[in-house]
């Protein structure tokens, strides 16, 4: 499948223009919509925030945000939607750097939900940014539960999700699981969110992500990435699920770092990819991207540290320019650990977050389990190796010529999604079970060889 863009503009267009409201039959009291999915908090910067929402019918929508914490107080502003669709998108601009809000959805002027956030540091501040990492959270809503509890519980400024929120993209039933399972997240942590393979079987789920969470460009297009700048830390989004040789995304990003090189109060560059070039886990790492060189691109431009998932593992890397993090932990069924890479620096088999801690002199990491321990702490200077491994010798990251042989990713196929727990079948890309079906074949084998040579009865 290739991606549409046209597919972004026709489901933002119709969540723009509202649908029409449904006319209730003569003298009938139509019931008032309720909200379905949110609301929840996206496109986070200093001076504004988008809240959106979804009904679970048309209806007209109000927001209103009122300042917090100043003396004396200005009066809250209302944001008012008159098209009256079903998913709401207010773009409340105009506020105030690094300031506390609260804000109330009404419905037929009635307050049917509530909540708070901070907008971001000027980016000329220096300000520490603090985001919590996390991703890959289908499959399993309590393991998902659990996690979004430890999130909730640990301060942060947003959240950074590497993608494959849902089983399948196309559902709106696993939408709505996911949105249920974080709706006290959400309404008070704004998200950015990678889109995943799993958002990306067809244009129908690739729709489904454009319409909550893709990324809107200065003409107002959509897209399944972008770019962001929150303080002194600029952000780029990618689709790892995509022939990277040559394409409008390739074209983008090129010029998104270069715009990025010399931006006046920058300090870290922070690629986000769901499917990452470095990995020692089943999927491994990501051809597409290895072979086409971006990881070069990425360093040639001053990308500091990669942030991916994918595989539903915890693991931290160093490729001897760039640093990487997967974080695939957020719920999905675990993958067992593979050989150490040359890159690898720490990996282990749990559901986890990432704490991700920027500041001037620093970026500083956590890795929590769900159950609320430490599984990894480590931190590195501008150019400097991870400080908690001062002792090991830092190993480049193969060459592209290394992994050209590797088969495409795209890990399991769908059709073996029920035995694996993964339906990673990528467009464009063949599946590869790699080393991890190995280990299920020699015990099967075992069992042959002993059913064969036990001895029979007459």
């Amino acid at each position: 499948m290739k991606w549409h863009s046209h597919a972004f503009a026709v489901v933002l267009m119709a969540a723009e223009l509202g649908q029409p409201l449904a006319r209730p039959a003569l003298g009938a009291t139509p019931p008032p919509a309720r909200i379905a999915k949110g609301p929840y908090l996206t496109a986070l910067s200093d001076s504004s925030v988008d809240v959106r929402f979804e009904l679970d019918g048309p209806a007209l929508a109000t927001l209103d945000i009122a300042r917090e914490g100043s003396q004396p107080r200005p009066p809250p502003r209302s944001f008012q939607d008159t098209a009256g669709a079903a998913l709401h998108t207010f773009h409340a601009t105009g506020l105030e750097p690094d300031a506390q809000y609260s804000y109330v959805v009404r419905v037929a002027d009635a307050a049917v939900a509530k909540g708070r956030f901070t907008t971001a540091s000027k980016p000329d501040s220096g300000a520490t940014v603090t985001f919590l990492v996390y991703g890959d959270n289908r499959s399993d809503p309590a393991s998902h539960l659990a996690l979004v509890r430890a999130l909730a519980s640990t301060s942060s400024d947003f959240l950074v999700n590497t993608g494959d929120l849902v089983e399948d993209g196309a559902s709106a039933t696993d939408w709505q699981s996911f949105f249920d399972t974080e709706a006290s997240l959400l309404c008070e942590h704004p998200i950015f969110a990678c889109i995943g393979n799993h958002e990306l079987y067809n244009d129908a789920a690739g729709a489904n992500f454009a319409r909550y969470f893709g990324f809107v460009d200065a003409n107002l297009q959509p897209h399944p990435y972008g770019t962001v700048r929150i303080a002194g830390v600029r952000f780029f989004f990618l689709s790892g699920s995509r022939d990277w040789s040559s394409g409008e995304e390739r074209r983008w990003v090129e010029g998104a770092l270069a715009a990025a090189d010399n931006e006046a109060g920058v300090t870290w560059r922070i690629a986000v990819v769901h499917h990452g070039p470095w990995s020692s886990g089943p999927h491994g790492p990501n051809a597409s991207l290895v072979n086409a060189r971006i990881p070069e691109l990425l360093a040639a431009h001053k990308v500091d540290l990669v942030l991916s998932g994918h595989d539903h593992i915890y693991e931290r890397g160093d490729a001897g320019t760039i640093k990487y993090i997967v974080s695939g932990g957020g719920g999905a069924p675990l993958y067992p650990l593979g050989p150490a890479t040359a890159t690898t620096r720490k990996a282990e088999a749990a559901h986890h977050f990432v704490e991700v801690v920027a500041k001037p002199d620093g970026i500083g990491i956590v890795a929590h389990r769900e159950d609320g321990s430490i599984m990894d702490r480590c931190g590195f200077a501008k150019n400097g190796p991870w400080d908690c491994d001062r002792t090991q010798a830092v190993a480049k990251a193969p060459p592209a010529e290394a992994v050209a042989s590797l088969p495409p990713s795209g890990g399991v196929p769908s059709s073996d999604r029920s035995f694996w727990g993964c339906g990673c079948q990528t467009p464009g890309h063949g599946a590869s079970l790699r080393w991890v079906a190995w280990p299920f074949l020699l015990l099967a084998l075992s069992g042959l060889a002993f059913v064969w040579r036990r001895p029979r009865r007459g």
